[in-house]
């Protein structure tokens, strides 16, 4: 797939024409990153947008002590990064590349200079913001106020109806998580959330094979009778 055909499918330029895209294409440099690289880090901050292509980036937080919780998990047609004009993530966030990767990357001016000229994209900007901060607002209540158990399924829920499909009852999550991914987006241990893993798939409302899948009803309804 060559990179115009990528830079379409990216949710923030999958409406603009095919001259735009060009331009973009243009301004834009596509990188391939490897599987576990950090891409951006308090330490080593770029004042660039990241459009991501193809892969999977984690955006997490790290303490004093060096526990880290993940902010999000970001797949195919995101955007992360910032600007002195746009934020989409901040300078405490961590974004590492879970699989290998390929990014466009657009400079600050470049892009400032671009969505002067497309006041819509910037109207696009906000809403994924806005996204972002409602999920996180939504997780930390959940992380705050619920046992492991509920966190974990309303994380595998959210997580199945932000990549993955419905068939029949099941809905699958199209990314790689491992029990220490997970862990880190609820603040629970790795092995706590290995044992409610095994219970869920127990009680019939998670399965694993490549990925995991969620029994979307049954988990709707534990959810709402919680």
């Amino acid at each position: 797939m060559d990179k115009l055909t990528y830079l379409s499918q990216i949710s923030l330029l999958d409406e603009l024409p095919m001259d735009e895209l060009k331009v973009i294409d243009e301004m834009s440099e596509m990188k391939p990153i490897k599987k576990g690289t950090m891409i951006l880090s308090p330490d080593r901050p770029l004042d660039a947008l990241f459009l991501l292509k193809k892969g999977q980036v984690r955006l997490f937080r790290s303490n004093q002590h060096g526990k880290q919780f993940t902010v999000d998990v970001l797949v195919d047609g995101n955007i992360f990064g910032e600007t002195s004009s746009l934020t989409l993530t901040d300078d405490q966030i961590f974004a590492e590349a879970m699989t290998d990767t390929y990014v466009c990357v657009i400079s600050k001016d470049e892009f400032e200079s671009f969505i002067e000229k497309n006041p819509k994209i910037a109207l696009k900007l906000i809403n994924i913001l806005s996204s972002r901060l409602k999920e996180l607002y939504s997780l930390s209540e959940k992380i705050a106020l619920s046992d492991v158990k509920y966190r974990l399924l309303y994380l595998l829920l959210h997580l199945s109806e932000k990549t993955g499909k419905r068939k029949n009852e099941w809905q699958s999550i199209n990314m790689k998580l491992t029990h220490h991914d997970l862990a880190n987006m609820i603040g629970s241990t790795r092995e706590t959330t290995s044992a409610i893993i095994s219970q869920l798939k127990k009680e019939g409302y998670i399965k694993k094979k490549l990925h995991f899948s969620v029994n979307a009803e049954k988990v709707t309804d534990f959810l709402n009778d919680y």
